[in-house]
Parts: C-alpha cells; structure tokens; sequence
C-alpha cells in the first residue's frame, strides 16, 4: 500500500480541517492513506476519535477574514463612513 508522510506547518491545514487550538503555528506530521486499496477494494479503518473531530472547513468569503476581527472596533465601524466624510470636507 502506497501512502505519503510529511512534517509540513499546520498553518497549511487551515484551509482544508479544523484543527484545535494548540495545533496552531506548530510543525505537524501529516500522514495519508487511501480507502480503496490498489484493486478498487473498499479498505476498513480502525475506529478513531480523532477522525470524529476533524470537519471539514466550510469555504465561504464571509467567515475567512473572522480571525482578524476586532470586536471592540466593530461597534466603531457604525457609522464610520460619515465621519471620515465630515472629518476630511467639514472645513470645504
């Protein structure tokens, strides 16, 4: 049976699993392995808990910059557009 294993930064994995937290920024070992063998056979997998906590990553725009939000500028936000206005022409 073939399979790849590589130590990559788990940075990497960010688009593809939701990983916990203590996985963040840190060198992984990531291992992969088929489920169909080389004649097309489905193969098992041994039950794991850890394969019931890897989900798959939504890829939407909206929730990819969450990470970079600021909750305490989000309230300044409201409004923010007129005040830059009335601050850059109030003297015209």
């Amino acid at each position: 049976m073939d399979f790849v294993r590589q130590v990559i930064n788990s940075n990497v994995l960010k688009p593809l699993l939701t990983l916990p937290s203590s996985f963040h920024d840190i060198q992984v070992e990531v291992i992969v392995l088929p489920v169909i063998d080389n004649q097309g056979n489905n193969m098992t997998l041994p039950p794991t808990g850890f394969n019931a906590s890897v989900r798959p990553v939504k890829h939407t725009a909206f929730g990819r910059l969450n990470r970079y939000a600021n909750p305490v500028l989000i309230q300044e936000e409201e409004g923010a557009w007129e005040k830059a206005i009335l601050e850059k022409y109030a003297r015209h």
